[in-house]
């Protein structure tokens, strides 16, 4: 812009030096020549002025595209801005919900962990009582080793009461045949002792089974065998209870005896007879 303007202004200079030669005075030159300077001067500021203008336009110009970006851009970023706050919108619902949702899963898991926890208890109490359970089963295991033993020896111990009870019967036999022997060893003492006295059983008892009165003798149920009568023995009549008379034994067989009626012993108006109880008559 500059260099044009030089070229005009020189142009100019050149053109008004031509003219003034030829036609006009000085003052007129003068006068033109001013004129002329006005003129270029108002040329060139014209000139200047319209390169800024065009400058200015220029800006304006880009200045007006760069507004109408920002409008696009600004309708743009509102157009943003209003999706935006749409969906911070729906993300603060969206996180108010997660929260009330957190807070449920929250008071849920306390829940689960006191509930865990009690699980937990009730575990260990479980695995204690199962752990107590499996002592118990070795110590049945072992009750059960010592009740088998025990069984066994049980029946060991009836097999030794079957032959201890043979043994005690045998024991108990010989024991009764032992005290047998010392009863009828005390028996044939007494048998001697009372042969020798003439005593007969102090426990016998028997009835007069015939009387010959002729000889005055009577007979005698039982004998030595079966009574232990003893000859020479004295023996007692009984009736009713009472000794009506005495008898001495003179012969004695194995079960049948026997003995004269001692008359000195009969009690008066009684007579023995036949069916009359005999008692043994001892000192």
């Amino acid at each position: 812009m500059m260099l044009k303007s030089e070229n005009v202004h020189a142009n100019l200079t050149k053109v008004t030096g031509t003219f003034s030669s030829l036609l006009f005075p000085m003052w007129v030159k003068v006068s033109i020549a001013a004129l002329v300077i006005a003129l270029l001067g108002g040329a060139m500021y014209y000139l200047d002025n319209e390169e800024a203008l065009t400058k200015e336009r220029k800006e304006c110009v880009s200045r007006y595209k760069n507004l109408n970006g920002l409008r696009g851009e600004f309708t743009e970023e509102k157009t943003k801005y209003v999706d935006f706050l749409v969906k911070n919108e729906a993300l603060t619902n969206d996180i108010n919900a997660l929260t009330k949702q957190k807070d449920e899963l929250e008071a849920k898991n306390q829940e689960l962990a006191a509930a865990n926890e009690a699980k937990k208890t009730d575990l260990q109490a479980q695995q204690t009582a199962l752990a107590e359970l499996q002592s118990k089963s070795k110590d049945m295991e072992s009750i059960q080793a010592i009740a088998d033993k025990i069984k066994g020896l049980e029946e060991e111990s009836k097999q030794l009461e079957v032959v201890k009870q043979a043994e005690q019967g045998k024991h108990d036999a010989i024991v009764a045949e032992t005290e047998q022997l010392v009863v009828n060893n005390a028996a044939l003492r007494q048998l001697k002792a009372d042969q020798d006295a003439h005593l007969s059983p102090p426990n016998l008892k028997t009835r007069v089974s015939q009387v010959i009165n002729d000889f005055n003798v009577v007979v005698i149920d039982g004998g030595a065998a079966d009574l232990g009568v003893v000859t020479g023995s004295k023996m007692a009549v009984m009736r009713d209870g009472n000794k009506i008379a005495e008898l001495d034994v003179s012969a004695v067989e194995s079960r049948v005896s026997t003995a004269t009626i001692l008359p000195s012993t009969v009690t008066a108006g009684e007579r023995v007879e036949a069916g009359d109880v005999v008692v043994s008559v001892r000192p």
